[in-house]
């Protein structure tokens, strides 16, 4: 349990340190003039943003899981480059005017004055999903080297930058907020990008070096597809529900209060989750020994209990009203939007645990193909939810993201534990069971 959480607490600040990025932006941009306005029109970006990114989040796992030698990570640098060029086409796409416009306008349904805002903040984020991408694909080679503590340094330098950026465009006001945050995300994205590129080293020549002794051969490509594909789709899936949600914000009541809300809970809510985010990259570099199954999943029991409970504490106590004005900058108006969409998402931390516990172990056992069908199931739970609520009309936006995000994670969680536990080759290589 100790060498768990010595392994695991690096990745745990990292990814905290990284959530950290989004709450800060956001608490400048809504002390920044018109801020309902452009904390609607930062959500609507980051959301494209996000949905176009989601091809390339699996690429940590494919560094971790598959780079063996020289030859496999050659394969694997290639396969990554081709998917950060086809993610920075597709930024190129959206933005071009038809295109945009059939997205925000029609399908979206901004309103005209926060599309308006969110096309240059837009702009701002074109080299982000491809920065990204390439800093996942370099930490999952940090974190197979052993350096999770690198991993922790990158995060720190990042939010150093973002504060100090986000400041500047503050201080300045030449630049309204929306364009200002999304610029600060996506300049610093591009530099986490440089130095995760240069704190890998290392960890690259470790892998080098493997070749010297080690025989197996390495992944073709068909082979890094089939392994990739399902990661691909869970990622997409996951990563495409804030678009989806925004398009039920827009069209329940008070859509522009909602847009403004939903960024903010939405991130106070990841942050508590970093936990369980970063807990699936351990679980997947630990179940390469043998017999850490059992202790893997209590652990993840103490964490699902404790992300949770961080939530609880705030959102059910007197400390709600002001954490959401004090440190996030909302309004009084706005926190009465925001506080009941927050307790609506106190289980999300522990149940982001849970996934990342059944997704290690079935990544492990590179039967991908079952994060797929959990992922899908959970997307047409939430699509069904949005539309139910939307329809009804009786729950503000806020409330309603938080309620369908709530229960299709809940969905996803029960349908993968079934399909982890199915898969008896896995659970025996974890040491979760005795064979």
């Amino acid at each position: 349990m100790v060498h768990i959480l010595w392994f695991w607490s690096p990745l745990a600040a990292s990814w905290v340190l990284m959530m950290l990025a989004g709450p800060l932006v956001n608490a400048v941009v809504a002390r920044m003039p018109d801020a309902r306005l452009n904390l609607a029109a930062l959500g609507i970006a980051l959301s494209l943003t996000t949905l176009v990114q989601s091809p390339v989040i699996g690429l940590l796992t494919v560094s971790l899981t598959l780079a063996r030698d020289q030859s496999s990570l050659h394969r694997l640098t290639r396969f990554s480059l081709a998917m950060l060029l086809l993610v920075t086409v597709i930024m190129v796409v959206i933005m071009l005017p038809p295109v945009y416009d059939l997205l925000v306008l029609r399908w979206m349904g901004a309103p005209v004055e926060v599309a308006t805002r969110a096309r240059p903040a837009l702009l701002a984020t074109l080299l982000l999903p491809a920065a990204i991408g390439y800093r996942r694909f370099c930490q999952g080679l940090m974190i197979q080297g052993g350096l999770t503590r690198q991993v922790t340094a990158l995060a720190l330098i990042r939010l150093a930058v973002i504060t100090v950026m986000i400041m500047a465009a503050w201080s300045w006001g030449g630049v309204d907020g929306a364009t200002a945050g999304a610029l600060v995300l996506g300049a610093g994205s591009v530099l986490d990008a440089l130095l995760a590129h240069v704190m890998s080293r290392p960890a690259v020549r470790q892998v080098e070096r493997a070749a010297m002794v080690e025989e197996s051969p390495p992944p073709d490509l068909s082979s890094v597809i089939r392994f990739y594909w399902p990661l691909m789709i869970t990622s997409m899936v996951w990563l495409w529900s804030p678009t989806l949600i925004n398009v039920g914000l827009t069209r329940c009541p008070y859509p522009i209060e909602s847009l403004a809300v939903w960024p903010v809970v939405n991130n106070q809510v990841f942050l508590a989750s970093s936990f369980g985010f970063s807990f699936l990259e351990a679980v997947i570099a630990l179940l390469k020994e043998p017999g850490y199954g059992r202790a893997l999943g209590r652990f993840s029991l103490m964490l699902a209990a404790l992300s949770a409970g961080m939530v609880a504490l705030i959102a059910y106590t007197p400390l709600v009203t002001w954490w959401l004005q004090e440190i996030a900058g909302l309004d009084s108006e706005l926190t009465q939007f925001a506080i009941p969409a927050l307790r609506l998402s106190v289980l999300v931390p522990a149940l982001t645990v849970a996934l990342s516990w059944w997704r290690g172990l079935i990544v492990r056992s590179q039967a991908t193909g079952a994060l797929g069908e959990a992922t899908l199931i959970s997307l047409v739970v939430l699509a069904v939810l949005v539309w139910l609520i939307t329809v009804a009309g009786n729950l503000a936006g806020a409330s309603m993201a938080a309620l369908a995000i709530t229960v299709a994670r809940l969905v996803e969680t029960v349908w993968l534990g079934y399909r982890a536990r199915s898969l008896q080759q896995v659970t025996l290589r974890a040491g979760y069971v005795d064979s």
